[in-house]
């Protein structure tokens, strides 16, 4: 399904938007359409519902082609996932925080694939977008990523239809598009077209060339969520009031949840723990610390630790540890 009175280029090339205050207009437990990032390598693209039909093939028994009305008439569920984009692949040492917490709803991608027959050999999941266009001096290859067969049949995983209760809107690649929470945004294929299962990874340049992070033990794709937070507020450069408690307050996520955050008012110095709520879903948690500042510019910063342990970087990685500076007076 390519250029035709189906499917239409709205903007041709790469696109980006995020807030005007970045991270500091994430003020809201769910992220509002208006405040969610919006990042596309080639182009956005509108298509007749109409006329959309999401194709199944490679190791299913039943290869088949279900319409928007069949994906609506299967069970509907809702999934809160903090949703993530990777950064550029063309700089991923980079931190970009362009992040929001959305709810999700469709039908489960298990229960298509499980219609359709897997095939024992079948041990990863192709998804592949409809969009075209140029990116870093490639032409008009397809937007294609991969899953491993078990992340592919958790019960998270939606072919979503809508976002935060709404249709979901064609620039945010409805009408359907393939949801992975916990997994960073690239991997949750816009504008979805097809389905493949296969018994390897997908071969095309966004799982080889791009998106694959260099590891003392060797490359590593860009899949689950690293740990991650931000202060939210205060805002940098704001001014507060010395002498006077106010609270520190932000998001931490990781696709493995998030068990401990810490926050340095001294340029990283001394570290002391926050409050942090529980995960809901795959959602981010609000974390919140109490502070009484001096007089003088103070550096405020956060890190956070996933259940597996895991913490964030200093520096020079895409969820390298969040700072910003106030002035007291």
């Amino acid at each position: 399904m390519k250029a035709s009175d189906t499917v239409r280029i709205t903007h041709a090339g790469y696109l980006l938007q995020v807030p005007d205050r970045g991270v500091h207009a994430l003020t809201e437990y769910v992220t509002d359409d208006e405040k969610l990032f919006i990042v596309t390598h080639m182009a956005l693209i509108e298509i007749d519902p109409s006329a959309w039909c999401l194709r199944v093939d490679g190791m299913v028994r039943r290869p088949c082609e279900i319409t928007l009305e069949q994906i609506l008439s299967l069970p509907q569920y809702e999934v809160t996932s903090v949703h993530e984009c990777a950064g550029s692949p063309l700089t991923p040492l980079e931190a970009k925080r362009r992040v929001g917490n959305v709810v999700w709803a469709g039908p489960r991608l298990s229960d298509v694939l499980h219609a359709c027959g897997i095939e024992q050999e079948a041990s990863y999941v192709w998804s592949e977008g409809l969009e075209w266009g140029e990116f870093a001096g490639i032409q008009n290859q397809p937007f294609v990523k991969d899953l491993p067969i078990e992340k592919a049949l958790a019960p998270e995983v939606l072919l979503a239809v809508a976002m935060n209760g709404r249709p979901l809107r064609a620039e945010r690649g409805g009408p359907v598009r393939l949801v992975v929470p916990g997994w960073y945004g690239t991997n949750s294929v816009k504008w979805l077209g097809r389905i493949t299962l296969a018994g390897t990874r997908a071969p095309g340049p966004y799982t080889t060339r791009f998106y694959n992070d260099l590891t003392p033990t060797g490359s590593r794709p860009v899949w689950q969520i690293a740990p991650e937070c931000v202060v939210v507020s205060p805002a940098n450069n704001d001014s507060v009031t010395s002498d006077r408690q106010i609270c520190i307050e932000g998001w931490a996520w990781a696709d493995a949840g998030v068990i401990r955050v810490e926050i340095s008012v001294d340029g990283r110095q001394s570290w002391a723990e926050a409050e942090l709520d529980e995960r809901r879903d795959f959602g981010w948690q609000h974390f919140r610390f109490h502070w009484t500042p001096a007089a003088g510019e103070h550096q405020l910063s956060c890190r956070c630790f996933d259940a597996h342990g895991a913490g964030q970087p200093d520096a020079s990685a895409r969820n390298e540890i969040h700072s910003v500076v106030v002035s007291a007076s």
